[in-house]
């Protein structure tokens, strides 16, 4: 479990890494909000088209294969980001990240929900969302300090870097991701949208799209904020950095809270304290107190990470867990196009203070969902 950690720290990290590069990027060749917007949307692209196909294979030929192809063509992407800097070239890159997040993250929860007994699946969750931490802390900082020191190309080629270990692992050392392939209940072919007909699957499934959708615009709107009051690359790296190291200190206070409270209300609160962060964010000027915001937005949807994963996945029927985790992506990507869009156009024409204010929308729409 901990070697598929590592990699997800690697590939997760240089995912969130570059969404940094391509924001300042495309600020620095003279983008606008809007055009940030779709850029975030690009990256959901082939999430969405993918998704479910990512599940499907790895419920048939393991995990092994999307793992490499989404490692393989997260390191092309940085590396085209490294020879060539141009805006046209960012909607590229940012269609190839998306295609490396979607094969590589569907195969490796896939994997951690099988490995093991099924008493391990709560603690081998708590490991892998403790990395996606990690990557959200190492990711920017790697982005930020290089841009600030060297460039943005060498920025994307420092990205490109850290996909070489879960390379050569997958290449050279594939034994550890080979878990015994369950079959499904019925072998009738059945849509993976009829997945949707089960009520409290379908809630998880539309939260987690709310969820990830304010994540995903924390990432893309923090650097155009920083930016707009004068914040260097490093210092909105270390901002940024701040909100991971938030969301890695719930995975050691997520069992308190959990031996005290239902899942639901420990959902539900936390989403409301995030909402809160992002009600403040844009109204501070300073970055200490922006990076204190920051630590109570990651913490707050930090918490709530695990548990839907790990709901989803409990929820799934035998031998569909891909699919369930391919579905659930793919609302997570249908929410990563059309908010970021949205945010994009609202912050064009009002700036990015009511960007900020969407998400917190997005979180209390997720905390009154949780409680019912």
């Amino acid at each position: 479990m901990y070697l598929i950690a590592f990699m997800t720290i690697s590939i997760h990290g240089c995912y969130i890494g570059s969404k940094v590069v391509m924001s300042l990027l495309a600020l620095e060749l003279g983008g606008s909000q809007f055009l940030i917007g779709v850029l975030a949307s690009c990256y959901a692209i082939m999430p969405l088209v993918l998704g479910v196909f990512a599940g499907r294979l790895a419920d048939t030929i393991g995990m092994r294969t999307p793992m490499l192809v989404g490692a393989s063509l997260a390191g092309a992407a940085m590396l085209v980001g490294f020879l060539w800097q141009e805006i046209a070239l960012l909607f590229a890159i940012a269609l190839l990240m998306g295609g490396a997040f979607v094969m590589f993250n569907v195969a490796v929860q896939s994997l951690t929900g099988a490995l093991g007994k099924p008493e391990d699946r709560t603690r081998n969750f708590n490991i892998l969302t403790i990395s996606y931490s990690v990557s959200t802390f190492v990711g920017p900082m790697v982005a930020g300090f290089t841009i600030d020191y060297a460039s943005h190309a060498w920025a994307f080629f420092a990205l490109a870097l850290l996909t070489l270990a879960p390379i050569a692992l997958l290449v050279f050392h594939p034994g550890f991701v080979q878990v015994p392939i369950q079959k499904a209940a019925s072998e009738e072919k059945k849509s993976a949208f009829d997945l949707l007909g089960n009520p409290p699957l379908r809630r998880i499934i539309i939260m987690s799209g709310l969820m990830v959708a304010a994540w995903e615009l924390f990432g893309f709107y923090m650097p155009v904020f920083g930016h707009s009051i004068g914040l260097s690359a490093s210092t909105i790296g270390m901002i940024m950095g701040t909100a991971a190291t938030a969301t890695f200190a719930t995975r050691f206070c997520l069992p308190f809270f959990l031996r005290r409270f239902p899942q639901q209300t420990v959902l539900s609160s936390f989403m409301l304290v995030a909402a809160g962060g992002y009600v403040l964010l844009p109204l501070l000027g300073v970055a200490f107190a922006i990076a204190a915001c920051a630590f109570v937005i990651g913490f707050g949807i930090g918490v709530a990470q695990p548990i839907s994963m790990s709901l989803a996945y409990d929820r799934s029927p035998a031998g569909r867990a891909g699919e369930v985790t391919g579905l659930r992506l793919t609302a997570n990507n249908l929410a990563r196009i059309f908010i970021p869009m949205t945010a994009g156009s609202v912050g064009a024409f009002f700036g990015v203070a009511p960007v900020f204010w969407l998400n917190a929308g997005m979180l209390t729409v997720i905390s009154w969902m949780a409680k019912r």
